[in-house]
């Protein structure tokens, strides 16, 4: 299973740090988001990889170290101009920065 924000691609960095080590792996599902990949992995015998900071503290889910070590990623916040100086708006974006 793989997170494709693009609407379904079925190859990511994971797959690429798997070639670099000389193994594959069979991609069957292709979803826009983690939190929908946690339902679908707690009601199936599908497996992914997933940042660590979401899985964690569940116990619905299996987790194991990846054979391969994978890099990270840059996520960006957008807003509206509009909401830039608004205090609640603020707040938000300086509790996501801080990943709590």
């Amino acid at each position: 299973m793989i997170v494709s924000t693009d609407g379904g691609g079925f190859r990511g960095i994971t797959d690429e740090s798997l070639a670099e080590a000389g193994l594959t792996r069979r991609v069957v599902l292709s979803v826009p988001h983690f939190l929908f990949m946690m339902q679908v992995l707690a009601s199936t015998d599908l497996v992914a990889m997933m940042p660590s900071r979401l899985v964690r503290n569940t116990s619905t889910l299996r987790v194991v170290e990846p054979p391969v070590d994978v890099p990270g990623y840059e996520l960006a916040m957008l807003w509206h101009e509009r909401s830039h100086r608004d205090p609640a708006h603020r707040w938000l974006r300086k509790f996501i920065a801080q990943g709590v």
